[in-house]
């Protein structure tokens, strides 16, 4: 997309790409480009901070004081997980904490851990009263340190974040702490796979973990015939890939369509990103710089190409300044990926590009509109305005105006 709204699969860099395929084959994998949620460095930014604003003004009256640290490898030492801080797994712990980072001496690289570092030393010199980046025991002892934040930009398999969780389990006054219901732990992504997500929720420290915005895949929302050539394709490049639809980690479901403009995640497919037995992916080493160009400016912009795509609303970047016109192309896209089969919030702010926060603001109002069920099943209603859309998307959707408002009111001055 961009600033002049090419899709990934148009630009020069993915025109190049597409050509080694194909012209099936080529098309097929043009819709999975088009489909994958490009991830700007602007929006990953701004959908972090707001859900760390989110946690630290959970509770009413006050800020809650965070200890926010980065998600980083455990190293296990014979194979056992050490408690996070030194000489902590039993007694009281006490002194610093550990730096964000710690770089592999044989491997001079710094990945994602790095940027998400980097955002939370900004956010903590912020609001330098109640956000506290990668303290030590002593300094959230002395700050009464009511919650600790885990952040990442994906979670996929959710291993590593798990093994966190451990460390910080075997730390005997973080467990004396929250048996007393004085501390918490919260995990945030800006997106994730549901596996990896449902796994850190049943955690023994039960962390309430959130995202900013749902992940597309290649499961949904394809044609039955479509998503078996999709997977045919995948397993057929790279050649003998032991994980063709993206790293796993054992659990059942990968396929993750997102990339950030700092990295792409293990869980893509490997087609976009392994260099196995001499492969040529559109992300080389799982950097996307190389197509940055092309990421849309925004959160906006990706609303603005989902509008495009699944309601044939080609000038919604005006429409969505308006309250009123966003928020009913907002609950169209809602209705839609529900009647193509979205359920959970998540698969609903998948396809549309819509942040989890706004996912949830739209079902609340379809359900007083009477558009969607208590199970937040489509109604009558809800088939009736979709079918509205698609008689109007025959030549061009008309977007609420002055003389056109939102239809909201309505329905609410009915009940």
């Amino acid at each position: 997309m961009g600033v002049d709204g090419v899709r990934l699969s148009e630009g020069a860099y993915g025109k190049a790409w597409l050509e080694r395929f194909d012209s099936s084959e080529s098309q097929m994998i043009a819709r999975l480009m088009d489909r994958m949620l490009l991830v700007s460095r602007e929006s990953f930014s701004s959908g972090m901070r707001l859900l760390l604003d989110q946690v630290a003004t959970a509770e009413a009256g006050h800020d809650v004081k965070l200890a926010v640290y980065a998600e980083r490898p455990t190293k296990k030492v014979f194979g056992i997980i050490p408690a996070y801080f030194k000489d902590s797994r039993s007694g009281r712990a006490e002194g610093g904490g550990r730096p964000p980072i710690e770089v592999d001496p044989r491997k001079q690289e710094v990945g994602s851990e790095g940027i998400v570092a980097q955002l939370i030393t900004a956010y903590s010199r912020a609001h330098p009263d109640h956000a506290f980046s990668h303290p030590g025991p002593s300094k959230m002892r002395k700050e009464k340190v009511r919650k600790i934040v885990i952040v990442t930009d994906f979670v996929g398999s959710g291993t590593r974040i798990f093994d966190m969780l451990e460390s910080f389990r075997y730390v005997a006054t973080l467990r004396s702490w929250r048996s007393y219901g004085l501390l918490s732990f919260v995990v945030l992504a800006y997106s994730g796979m549901p596996f990896g997500l449902d796994r850190l929720r049943r955690h023994k420290l039960k962390p309430d973990v959130r995202i900013f915005t749902g992940c597309p895949t290649i499961d949904a929302p394809f044609k039955r015939s479509d998503h078996t050539a999709i997977l045919d394709l995948l397993r057929r490049y790279p050649p003998g890939h032991p994980y063709p639809f993206g790293w796993d980690g054992g659990w059942a479901g990968s396929g993750a369509l997102i990339a950030f403009a700092h990295g792409c995640p293990n869980n893509v497919p490997p087609i976009f990103h392994s260099r196995a037995g001499g492969w040529r992916p559109l992300f080389p080493g799982r950097t996307t710089e190389v197509v940055v160009d092309d990421f849309p400016i925004d959160a906006d912009e990706v609303v603005e190409q989902r509008s495009k795509d699944m309601l044939n609303i080609l000038n919604a970047r005006q429409a969505l300044s308006s309250l009123e016109s966003r928020r009913w192309i907002g609950t169209m896209l809602v209705l839609k990926a529900i009647a193509e089969g979205a359920r959970s919030v998540e698969e609903v702010s998948a396809p549309t590009g819509l942040g989890i926060g706004e996912v949830k603001t739209i079902v609340g109002f379809a359900k007083v509109a009477l558009w969607l069920n208590d199970r937040g099943n489509l109604t009558k209603l809800g088939l009736q305005e979709l079918a509205r859309l698609r008689r109007r998307g025959r030549r061009k959707p008309v977007l609420p105006n002055a003389n056109q408002p939102f239809y909201y009111p309505t329905q609410l001055r009915v009940l």
